[in-house]
């Protein structure tokens, strides 16, 4: 293509007019010429017409999404959303159980580690003359003796301690509950004034009431009201059979006292296996005064789909499904009653 354009215009020069005409000899020699001219003409055109960014520049058109595309995107979205979201709730609800059941398990070993240099000796479960609780007796051991030096000699009601009975103990709450704020019992209630923290971690009493009848005594449980067990107590039953603490859903009201650590109360501080554990917040029966614990019975409950979390002597932890039969969950709840527990129930 370089030799013909030059063959072409080589022979091209101005006449005395300005006009262009051609060197050639002959006729023909001067159309061939202009017919090669012709054909550069169309070659550049056709060029032109091909070249990448003139087509663009010729042809750019904007198109946005369509309402059905845009409403087809949005649908898609949203199925997956409703895809991952039950999967991301469930994922976290097993982190919080973990950590339920992690701070449950450093509760029953600050329990062991009391036991260890008081001569094998369990925490006494509730003073009733005083209203202390298992739970205050093993703060040391859960590194918070700051709180426990607020009770001084343990000798005054913890009614007077509201400083101490107050606060809010991160290791005796379960991360699926939010027991914030503080319970003030109605005058009078089971002896109990002041101001109480709320929590989640309670003490095993037994599988009947708090304090039951000398005739029912192979029902009391680990923790007892005015004196104190042992973990010999459990040769019969077997450690990795006995319950020593479960969780309660914390009260909402001043009438539901159920979750105060430092208050002696039934489903404040202790529970019971006379009835089966729930989903829900489970009423306590609590006493009427001081020293009638005979009555006093309160349910496990949480809100881990499902079941509850219960630690064992052994410092094993379990979740127990509300679907257990009721005479094994009683069967845990005892210490020494000598009960066989069946595989499976």
């Amino acid at each position: 293509m370089p030799g013909l354009a030059s063959d072409v215009v080589a022979p091209l020069r101005r006449d005395k007019r300005g006009l262009l005409e051609f060197q050639g000899r002959t006729h023909d020699d001067r159309r061939r010429r202009f017919q090669a001219v012709a054909g550069i003409g169309e070659i550049v055109a056709m060029t032109w017409n091909h070249c990448p960014a003139a087509a663009r520049r010729a042809r750019i058109v904007r198109r946005g999404f369509t309402l059905v595309e845009l409403l087809v995107v949005i649908a898609i979205i949203g199925i997956l959303i409703g895809l991952l979201l039950p999967a991301i709730q469930t994922a976290r609800e097993a982190a919080r159980r973990a950590d339920c059941q992690s701070r449950m398990r450093q509760v029953a070993m600050a329990v062991s580690s009391y036991a260890s240099q008081n001569g094998d000796q369990i925490p006494v479960g509730i003073y009733n003359t005083n209203l202390y609780t298992a739970q205050t007796a093993i703060l040391p051991f859960l590194e918070a003796s700051t709180t426990y030096k607020l009770f001084g000699q343990f000798t005054a009601s913890t009614t007077t301690l509201s400083n101490a009975t107050q606060k809010r103990l991160p290791i005796f709450i379960c991360p699926s509950d939010n027991p914030n704020g503080t319970i003030t019992p109605l005058a009078g209630k089971n002896g109990a004034s002041g101001t109480y923290g709320r929590s989640n971690m309670v003490m095993c009493f037994g599988s009947t009431t708090l304090t039951p009848s000398a005739a029912n005594s192979l029902s009391l449980g680990v923790f007892r009201t005015n004196s104190a067990s042992s973990y010999a107590v459990m040769s019969i039953d077997g450690t990795s059979n006995t319950a020593m603490v479960s969780e309660v859903v914390s009260g909402k009201t001043t009438s539901d006292p159920s979750g105060a650590w430092a208050l002696g109360d039934a489903g404040a501080c202790g529970y019971t296996h006379a009835l089966l554990p729930t989903n829900s917040p489970a009423a306590p029966t609590t006493a009427t005064s001081p020293t009638d614990f005979t009555i006093a019975t309160a349910g496990a409950s949480s809100n881990h789909p499902g079941g509850v979390n219960v630690v064992f002597g052994d410092n094993h932890v379990a979740m127990i499904a509300t679907s257990v039969a009721l005479n094994t969950w009683q069967a845990y709840g005892t210490a020494n009653g000598g009960e066989a527990i069946l595989s499976g129930n």
